[in-house]
């Protein structure tokens, strides 16, 4: 049998270096793939590296007594190296004011943020960063404890947003009907293109603003919508 023979990996072409180490998970590149070899130190350094972090389903690392601190220390690091040309951000179970703050005052270009399960994220924090975010367009946010969440602001903050999907967000189990997140959005948010309501309280009314004044709207989500009726009146 003919011997195998072995991979010199600094001698791999940069294009098939950089498509393998986009496909690692945000530790990886920042931990050992970088060690591999000076070549892969150098791609790793690449802010083109970084326009996207994807921070989620960490398997093991959510183990670690620390996880949340390494976590957010990787996530800063992470949009250092971006220098800016950062994109995309997706983050679960962790994450602070302090750290979305981080990411807004360095990554003015973002279009595309989405936090799943931050809890110690606030309803204000949040506000202060998206509305230093003027190029987003996907703001998507799942399971959050919000007293409020002044989407108002947001729409102002954000006239490029096509996308915006709240999965159960603030006091969603509560029994009084709101149209407050769905007139907000009928006021401010008319460019959208894709709206997903999980779980919210809004009612025939704030779903008839909401048809009437987002014209542009391709597809629309409102499970868990308890008190839309759709039947025929």
């Amino acid at each position: 049998m003919r011997d195998a023979k072995l991979i010199n990996w600094a001698e791999l072409p940069p294009e098939l270096i950089y498509s393998i180490l986009l496909r690692l998970s945000v530790p990886d590149r920042l931990g050992n793939a970088r060690n591999v070899c000076r070549s892969w130190r150098r791609v790793c350094q690449d802010p083109l590296m970084w326009r996207k972090i994807e921070m989620r389903d960490m398997g093991e690392y959510k183990e670690a007594m620390d996880y949340y601190h390494a976590a957010e220390a990787m996530c800063r690091r992470a949009v250092d190296l971006s220098q800016g040309g950062l994109f995309e951000v997706n983050i679960e179970y962790f994450g602070t004011d302090s750290l979305l703050a981080y990411i807004a005052d360095r990554s003015s270009n973002l279009k595309h943020l989405v936090l799943t399960e931050c809890n110690h994220i606030t309803d204000v924090g949040l506000l202060e960063a998206v509305m230093k975010l003027k190029l987003l367009e996907h703001l998507e946010l799942s399971h959050f404890y919000f007293m409020e969440l002044d989407l108002e602001s947001i729409g102002l903050s954000c006239p490029l947003l096509k996308t915006l999907k709240l999965n159960n967000v603030g006091y969603y189990y509560l029994e009084d009907e709101s149209d407050d997140d769905a007139l907000a959005i009928a006021k401010t948010m008319t460019g959208l293109h894709h709206l997903q309501l999980i779980g919210n309280r809004l009612t025939n009314t704030g779903l008839n603003a909401i048809v009437e004044n987002c014209p542009h709207l391709k597809s629309l989500d409102l499970r868990d919508c308890g008190y839309i009726n759709l039947a025929p009146q």
